[in-house]
């Protein structure tokens, strides 16, 4: 068996063929189609007319509150304005002619690791998802923990400071990639509209730009992207590293709040954050400080691991679940 998966992000859309062996035969990226949902389905419909035709299906992965057994999109995420209130699977299904699965991203993720990955040795577990912004996923049992709502695993609305007493303490904007660049744009004078996930950028900008100096100067048309991000954290720069460090003070604090919720055996850290090689050492070295702070017992602390797929794993999990729904 083989599908047409797809990786919706908030800045671009992965697009693959995988098989039922965890293999990646094909794969490319294309601009997230945020524009309409016209531009949402169309952008499935023409590249599985390019590259679908011999698999047994596509394979979807949706940031957002998704029915995993339905495909109903219930909002949240980048692409709520489009969906929110659809039916995801009967959409596709109806543009394109096939069987057809969606499952919510970051439990693409956790399904991804369960099934070939750092999961598949233990019955519990979570994943946090790290990209444009974070996806999360909790597995019992080897089974994905969907809760009320289908909203168990939903970090990204965890309040992981309490500085601001709004929106500035969610996750998202603590851990994402996409509030990273936000701050480090508000802090080094750099030009929204340039950003990946430019409009989701200036949209909040209108809520929380009061907490950032006004400077005379045009801003620079600079990319922060996360590659750049770490860059100038290695020259030093000291935005950067005040970015970064809000960053591994609330990955501390929502790593600890999973494993006492939760108790996982392993905690998964995936998307494209992981692929950098520092992220692990310095998050554990920061839990150890928060633990030491607090004098967390040691039978609480997280035991937390790289993902073996990093960015590819909500690919991976999306096909898994194909496989499950479809019975392979």
């Amino acid at each position: 068996m083989k599908c047409m998966v797809f990786d919706f992000g908030g800045s671009s859309v992965k697009y693959a063929i995988v098989n039922d062996r965890a293999e990646i035969l094909f794969s490319a990226k294309e601009d997230a189609p945020l524009g309409s949902q016209e531009d949402f389905i169309g952008m499935i419909k023409k590249l599985y007319g390019l590259y679908g035709e011999e698999t047994d299906g596509i394979a979807l992965s949706i940031p957002g509150i998704v029915d995993g057994e339905t495909g109903m999109h219930h909002g949240a995420g980048a692409y709520a304005a489009l969906l929110r209130g659809k039916n995801v699977v009967e959409m596709v299904r109806d543009a394109c002619h096939t069987r057809v699965a969606a499952e919510n991203d970051g439990k693409c993720g956790a399904l991804a690791e369960v099934w070939n990955g750092a999961l598949s040795d233990v019955p519990d577990g979570a994943v946090l998802i790290l990209g444009t912004g974070i996806g999360g996923g909790v597995i019992m049992n080897r089974k994905v923990h969907r809760g009320l709502n289908f909203s168990a695993g939903e970090f990204s609305f965890a309040i992981t400071n309490s500085e601001s007493g709004g929106l500035m303490d969610e996750a998202w904007l603590n851990i994402g990639v996409v509030g990273m660049t936000y701050k480090i744009c508000k802090l080094k004078n750099l030009d929204l509209s340039v950003q990946d996930a430019g409009n989701t950028l200036l949209k909040y900008d209108g809520l929380l730009k009061d907490r950032y100096p006004v400077y005379e100067e045009s801003p620079a048309q600079v990319r922060a992207d996360g590659k750049q991000i770490f860059r100038w954290l290695e020259e030093g720069d000291p935005a950067a590293e005040r970015v970064y460090e809000e960053f591994r003070r609330s990955m501390a604090n929502l790593l600890h709040n999973i494993q006492v919720c939760f108790a996982p055996e392993k905690i998964v850290l995936g998307g494209g954050l992981s692929r950098v090689e520092r992220l692990l050492p310095d998050i554990s070295g920061e839990l150890e400080k928060f633990y030491g702070r607090y004098c967390i017992p040691e039978m609480l602390h997280a035991n937390i691991c790289r993902s073996t797929y990093l960015d590819e794993c909500n690919l991976l999990g999306a096909m898994y679940h194909f496989m499950q729904q479809n019975e392979a």
